[in-house]
């Protein structure tokens, strides 16, 4: 071979080394050295490398980057809106809700869960409190008014149409009860109570008529005097009379021997027993929910993703800027070793930094290959 020939891939040869080399410590320089060197007072140029010289600067600048132009709100609202997004988010929450409903915990296990302890006993203590309260307070104020105050118009209006009905009843009550064989016992003995003190007269009237003759009289005629309609306007009346006294009575007067301790403790145990609470929170949660579990996959998941997705969506510069997401990425950035770093930008760009250093290589050689050729030609 002649000895241009190999003169020229000798200079190739060492231009593609010194060129891949050369691309090779640059693609180096960029991480290493970590820290600085000196020799004395004086710095070592190029220490350290160009990504720790600049990191806390380059991770502003991420930080920047990522908020102004890749996290951005119109970039969320656009992933939001998203048909397939919206489906993916619909089936991923249903299948959670799914599994939550599945696990048979009870609602007093999960408020222990977020360390709320005892709900029942505690709630039970809170609506204790509130009905004493209202019971102090509602007596207050109650206990002044009339059954008058108290009852609506149209309520009084109709317990006062209800009165002629309501004599009716006591009358043919009563009826019923002296036309028996214990109604004519009963006048019967009214009548001996009667006479009993007054000695001689009894015994005139028992020598004349006898005690049962004179029961068989009296009932025929209680039971005239009862079907008699001015019994019954008389008892209309009477009634009609006392229910406007009873209307004009306050109710502290009527009530006055009512015990407020007694009161409590039976409407305590009425709340109790009607609320059940106890009974409440030892049901599985999917059994209390389990009329809702068809609306909830129905309409309440995608009605709630839709909403948090409008509520994310209208405030999303504003999460954005709570949530600090620069100064988030910046201080991630920052927090890393280098070395980390370093393995990081090295394999996300593995094959672009190989390419480079291939690059060197080439224009090297390149190089190399024209240099020989002009010592050739001038040689």
């Amino acid at each position: 071979m002649p000895n241009g020939l190999w003169l020229i891939l000798f200079m190739v040869l060492v231009g593609a080394v010194i060129g891949g080399f050369t691309n090779f410590i640059a693609i180096r320089m960029l991480f290493r050295p970590y820290k600085t060197f000196y020799i004395g007072k004086w710095q070592l140029p190029f220490t350290p490398g160009l990504i720790p010289k600049r990191q806390n600067e380059l991770a502003a600048q991420i930080g920047k980057l990522v908020v102004g132009h890749l996290v951005t709100p119109e970039s969320i609202q656009k992933k939001l809106s998203e048909d397939k997004f919206k489906h993916d988010m619909e089936t991923w929450f249903s299948g959670k809700i799914r599994s939550f409903l599945e696990k048979g915990m009870t609602l007093e296990q999960l408020l222990e869960q977020i360390h709320i302890e005892n709900p029942s006993g505690k709630i039970n203590d809170y609506i204790d409190k509130k009905l004493e309260n209202k019971y102090t307070e509602m007596k207050g104020e109650i206990w002044r008014k009339t059954i008058q105050d108290i009852l609506p118009n149209d309520l009084k209006e109709n317990i006062h149409s209800k009165i002629p009905d309501a004599a009716d009843r006591i009358l043919q009550k009563t009826i019923e009860y002296f036309s028996s064989s214990e109604g004519k016992d009963k006048v019967r003995t009214m009548i001996e109570d009667f006479f009993k003190d007054r000695g001689r007269l009894w015994n005139m009237i028992q020598m004349f008529i006898g005690n049962d003759s004179l029961a068989e009289k009296a009932q025929p005629e209680i039971i005239k005097f009862l079907n008699n309609p001015g019994t019954k306007s008389m008892l209309v009346n009477v009634i009609e009379s006392e229910w406007n006294k009873i209307q004009n009575n306050p109710l502290g007067e009527m009530l006055n021997k009512l015990e407020d301790e007694e009161m409590l403790i039976y409407i305590k145990r009425f709340v109790k027993n009607t609320v059940q609470l106890e009974k409440f929170f030892k049901n599985d949660i999917s059994e209390i929910l389990s009329p809702l579990k068809d609306k909830l996959e129905e309409k309440f998941v995608p009605r709630i993703l839709e909403s948090a997705g409008i509520y994310i969506a209208q405030r999303s510069g504003e999460i954005i800027e709570r949530f600090q997401v620069e100064a988030i990425i910046r201080e991630q950035i920052e927090s890393f070793s280098l070395p980390r770093l370093e393995e990081l930008v090295i394999s996300i760009a593995k094959k672009e930094l190989v390419m480079i250093t291939y690059l060197g290589a080439l224009l090297g050689g390149a190089i190399g290959l024209i240099q020989g050729i002009i010592v050739l030609l001038t040689s």
